[in-house]
């Protein structure tokens, strides 16, 4: 047995009589509608030396640089990891297990700091600039 909802008008004192409903669907309260604005999302021109990347944030050809840079010491790892196990001779050999472990743990470490550091705050100064950008706009239309 399902629960009496206040905002179903059946179950108010001031309801008029015969308003129960057979069908179940038809006995749940009809919810107002609220007002939607239609999006008027024109297609906006791209500004050269600032794009989006795939995750939405702003981006920029200093950012870009320093994202391979950051693919690049991934994939150096992944890579040493692979001809490590894939050459025969390499997966016996405890001293060259050890060196490319190393190695591993120095590029992950490495790209995790530019990630962290560079990248980061490079992209930080991006937004503050275009924030700063747009509220110069909104100033503007304001005093005009």
């Amino acid at each position: 047995m399902s629960q009496r909802s206040y905002g179903n008008d059946r179950n108010r004192k001031g309801a008029k009589v015969g308003s129960t409903r057979k069908s179940a669907a038809r006995a749940k309260p009809v919810r107002k509608q609220g007002t939607v604005e239609a999006s008027t999302s024109s297609a906006k021109p791209k500004k050269a030396g600032q794009d989006k990347d795939w995750s939405g944030l702003p981006t920029s050809p200093e950012i870009k640089k320093w994202r391979r840079v950051w693919w690049v010491l991934l994939l150096g790892g992944m890579g040493a990891i692979a001809i490590s196990y894939v050459v025969p001779e390499l997966r016996n050999n405890d001293a060259v297990l050890r060196a490319v472990s190393g190695a591993v743990i120095v590029l992950s470490v490495a790209a995790v700091t530019i990630d962290l550091v560079v990248i980061r705050k490079l992209r930080k100064e991006l937004m503050e600039k275009t924030a700063k950008k747009k509220s110069s706009k909104h100033d503007g239309k304001d005093a005009s």
